[in-house]
């Protein structure tokens, strides 16, 4: 590896943790782009590219979320009752599409890209334009049918796009489940161990990943998934510690800013590299 990635993918896994404890998103949203040109340089067939990074995408964003989560155990805000409620039917949606996504090539590089462009969008759009939710109010009674509904969308959107989920899960508990924001947040990012586990196991196991020259552990390699988890378990803390200081309409911005860059440089590679 370059001397320079040895810099580099700490610093995009701290951008990643930190974006997924203030806003817990996962921080999918910056690891793709990077891992994309990363499995890109190996000659590898699209779909090959699309499995090696979802499964290192999924892999850090179950760091990030097992810091939350630790986090929030020690300060006793952890709500494991609501967690397993959403989590267990979005972990099983998870595992099944990854388990296509293995086993079939329909699920294309350029489909990746567009699955991955719509769910920023859709982010996007409600860190934009949603409706402001008061940290004060109260949320609703709990209704398992919309808690389970949430956990299938979020865990299909971990398989497809290697995203964390958050990016629905968020605006989905805030529209639906009317929770405050930074309960939202802190909510969604303790779910998202769940949703990654299976698809991450999945990814681990199968001797039939085409052999890179870097260490690896089926469709893990290791060189750029441990430097940009160490920068993840750092800076995934210093987000949540950030975002008890941040206006809910900074939060909204920032998350804006960064993933405009992200959605130009997707539409960017499926206009000029499609296939």
């Amino acid at each position: 590896m370059p001397w320079y990635e040895w810099i580099l993918l700490p610093l995009v896994g701290a951008a990643g943790g930190f974006l997924a404890g203030m806003l817990g998103v996962g921080g999918g949203i910056i690891f793709i782009p990077l891992l994309t040109w990363l499995f890109s340089r190996f000659g590898l067939a699209p779909e090959e590219v699309v499995r090696f990074t979802l499964a290192n995408s999924i892999f850090l964003v179950v760091v990030s979320g097992l810091v939350g989560t630790l986090r929030q155990y020690r300060q006793q805000a952890w709500q494991w009752q609501k967690v397993l409620r959403i989590g267990i039917p979005g972990a099983v949606a998870s595992f099944l599409l990854t388990k296509l996504i293995q086993y079939g090539d329909w699920y294309s590089k350029p489909r990746f890209q567009s699955v991955f462009l719509v769910f920023l969008l859709l982010a996007v759009a409600n860190m934009l334009f949603g409706k402001k939710t008061a940290d004060e109010q109260e949320e609703n009674a709990p209704n398992p049918m919309l808690e389970g509904f949430v956990g299938i969308i979020a865990g299909m959107v971990v398989a497809l796009s290697g995203l964390g989920g958050g990016v629905v899960m968020v605006p989905l508990f805030r529209m639906l489940l009317k929770m405050p924001m930074r309960l939202a947040t802190g909510l969604s990012l303790s779910i998202i161990p769940l949703l990654g586990l299976a698809p991450l196991l999945g990814y681990l196991l199968p001797k039939e990943a085409p052999h890179l020259p870097v260490w690896q552990s089926g469709y893990i390699a290791w060189p750029y998934a441990i430097p940009m988890a160490v920068g993840v378990a750092v800076f995934a803390t210093l987000g949540l510690k950030a975002a008890k200081h941040v206006s809910e309409t900074t939060l909204r911005l920032i998350f804006a800013s960064l993933s405009g860059v992200v959605i130009l440089k997707t539409l960017y590679d499926i206009i000029f590299h499609h296939g």
